[in-house]
């Protein structure tokens, strides 16, 4: 048997002929050829520049009532959603003589923002997620902060399975954090019914959480072509798919108070107990194009791909819901417990030396 890379070939290991018994039995093992690049050192460093949107379930945050035009009332659902934001990806690795593994650490950030206004002139606004759902209001806004940073470290192997085809599974570690803040805001100036000067909901909920779990994978290259004099520029599909299961911790808060006209507090809530402890489960694909070429006399090699990528996190929305109930009056907590979705537009560059 016999791999291929680039016009090389690589013979089949025979097995060992001693007298031991259980050497009789042992396989012939063929290596698959390397399909890392070539470099001086066989140290290489990567960034990408992300452009991603974000999707959080459950983010509806209040509904818009308008009676006046009886008998039908129309409600108008408000839900937060995030647009596209700029984020980045840094590594460095190493090519190993170790079986040509290479290693890899490297770190991924992005930050999103997003807000939203309900109310107008005759309408009621509901409060879906806090106090305020206990009285009719006029207008709310809400803002939602979302940082996302995570580490990663990986062992791989590129291989040739043909002489246009190399795959590289891979194991690692990931951990990091993605911390969610909510901020709202309900008013009513003329509701005097728990209060003769108005009332005004402010509600803060906070959904930290940060992992650390093995992570598996595979990425993928399939050569198109070639071009230029010595035909040292390469042209690709390649893909990656994997996932990470994370012990992980959500440090999950909920304040909420509720104010007159005057900042003179009418009601608060403090709750404590809604932290957890639970797997964390993501799954991560990404398709593109790439071009590659080695120069300096295989001294240096660079390489720029084009993909778009996915990040799906199982559960990772564990933001609590209050209501309060009248008959009897209680307060009632709603786990949500959604997911979380980052999608876009990941452009790398990369350089060997």
């Amino acid at each position: 048997d016999a791999q291929y890379m680039g016009g090389k070939v690589e013979p089949a290991r025979p097995a060992a002929n001693n007298n031991n018994s259980n050497a009789n039995h042992m396989m012939s093992v063929t290596t698959l050829t390397s399909a890392n690049p070539e470099s001086e050192f066989g140290w290489y460093l990567f960034t990408d520049a992300l452009y991603w949107h974000v999707d959080i379930g459950s983010t509806d945050w209040s509904t818009v009532n308008d009676s006046s035009n009886p008998p039908i009332t129309k409600v108008h659902n408000h839900a937060l959603n995030f647009k596209w934001n700029w984020g980045f990806r840094a590594g460095i690795g190493a090519n190993t003589s170790h079986d040509m593994w290479d290693g890899a650490f490297y770190y991924t950030w992005l930050y999103a923002s997003n807000s939203n206004k309900a109310g107008k002139t005759g309408s009621v606004v509901v409060d879906q997620i806090g106090i305020g759902s206990s009285a009719p209001l006029q207008s709310g806004s809400t803002k939602w902060d979302l940082h996302f940073s995570m580490f990663d470290w990986e062992m791989g192997r590129w291989s040739y399975f043909s002489k246009k085809l190399a795959l590289r599974p891979r194991i690692g570690v990931k951990g990091g954090w993605i911390h969610s803040q909510v901020h709202t805001r309900f008013r009513n100036p003329g509701f005097t019914f728990l209060s003769d000067n108005g009332i005004h909901f402010n509600e803060r909920f906070k959904n930290n959480f940060w992992g650390v779990g093995p992570a598996a994978g595979f990425g993928s290259m399939w050569v198109m072509g070639f071009a230029g004099q010595t035909m040292q520029h390469r042209f690709s599909l390649t893909g990656d798919f994997g996932g990470a299961l994370m012990y992980g911790h959500f440090e999950v808060r909920n304040n909420q108070r509720a104010v007159d006209n005057n900042g003179v507090g009418i009601l608060g809530i403090s709750q404590s107990g809604l932290t957890r402890n639970r797997v964390a489960a993501m799954l991560q694909a990404m398709m593109g194009l790439s071009w590659d070429v080695s120069f300096n006399q295989d001294k240096n090699h660079f390489m720029f791909n084009l993909g778009y990528e996915f990040q799906y996190w199982f559960r990772q929305n564990q933001l609590v819901q209050t209501f309060i109930e009248t008959a009897p009056v209680a307060v009632i907590n709603r786990r949500i417990a959604d997911d979380l979705a980052l999608q876009g537009i990941s452009a790398r560059f990369r350089f060997d030396f």
